[in-house]
């Protein structure tokens, strides 16, 4: 979560303390001292992970003079994203995705519902048994998350995802885990969040990108602002389109890319999706200084 970069003083310690102004609450001291149910809320744990993320990608600009000519992210990362090709201050964006997680939390509470991994399985398959389940009224159950060729996240209801564990096993899945998360996320289960981010989004401003910005909701490359909006609340009840966005944008050129934040989960599905290309994870503050000149 950036703590060296944190301990190491400057632009991160200001980053930290503008969110904490923002929000209310010590947001250091709520990310790298207190419990981890605590951040692990949706609600506190969106605004961590971006200014985090924020901290680094400001270390790497720092340090390496980086330019960057196109950013995306996956879920909450599409915010960072937009913040790194300044659609949106950094400002704004803390005060989005922490409204974002609260929208998101309490139209979750009180559901039985949730998420689960799907392995092994192309997403024609899985959106085909998805689909099927609920037709049939026994459940409701979307396609969630396109995250790499034979790896899909679905989100659904206890009733849907319990049949879709046994019929997604019975296509051919190898595995299907359900994920730890607390609702049923990019689905249809998050329309009242959608209509509260709208709100949110409407009153936000927004500029065109400076570099190249794909989406999550289409996985197409966009500029419009008012298109950007639309597809940041479109986002919460539709599916991330990760597979799609990543070979978009390999398939337009770039070939090597920076993960920022915490984790190397999109490396990894990197390699499952273009493995030509070279995706160089930063975690932290020493990955950065690591770098070679």
């Amino acid at each position: 979560m950036a703590k060296d970069a944190y301990d190491a003083g400057g632009h991160a310690v200001a980053l930290f303390e503008e969110a904490s102004e923002i929000l209310g609450f010590d947001l250091a001291r709520m990310t790298f001292d207190m419990d981890e149910a605590t951040l692990a809320k949706t609600e506190n744990c969106q605004p961590a992970l971006l200014v985090a993320s924020m901290a680094l990608l400001d270390a790497l600009r720092e340090r390496r003079h980086l330019k960057i000519s196109g950013a995306a992210g996956l879920s909450l990362g599409e915010y960072t994203a937009l913040t790194a090709v300044e659609t949106v201050d950094f400002a704004d964006a803390v005060r989005l995705v922490r409204r974002r997680g609260e929208l998101m939390a309490a139209s979750a509470r009180g559901e039985n519902t949730g998420m689960a991994s799907v392995m092994g399985l192309e997403a024609p398959a899985v959106e085909e048994v998805c689909a099927d389940i609920t037709a049939s009224g026994a459940g409701k159950v979307y396609p969630a998350n396109y995250n790499c060729p034979g790896q899909v996240a679905i989100s659904g209801d206890a009733p849907g995802l319990e049949l879709a564990e046994k019929r997604l096993k019975d296509a051919g899945a190898k595995r299907v885990m359900k994920l730890n998360v607390t609702g049923a996320f990019h689905s249809p289960f998050m329309a009242r969040a959608r209509e509260g981010l709208e709100k949110t989004l409407a009153d936000t401003p927004f500029r065109r990108p400076m570099a190249k910005f794909v989406n999550n909701a289409d996985a197409k490359m966009l500029v419009d602002p008012e298109e950007i909006r639309d597809s940041l609340a479109r986002q919460l009840t539709s599916p991330v389109r990760w597979d799609q966005s990543a070979r978009l944008i390999v398939g337009g050129g770039d070939q090597q890319f920076f993960e920022i934040g915490p984790g190397k989960v999109l490396t990894g599905l990197m390699r499952r999706i273009a493995p030509e290309a070279l995706v160089i994870p930063l975690n932290s503050l020493a990955d950065i200084e690591a770098l070679p000149d």
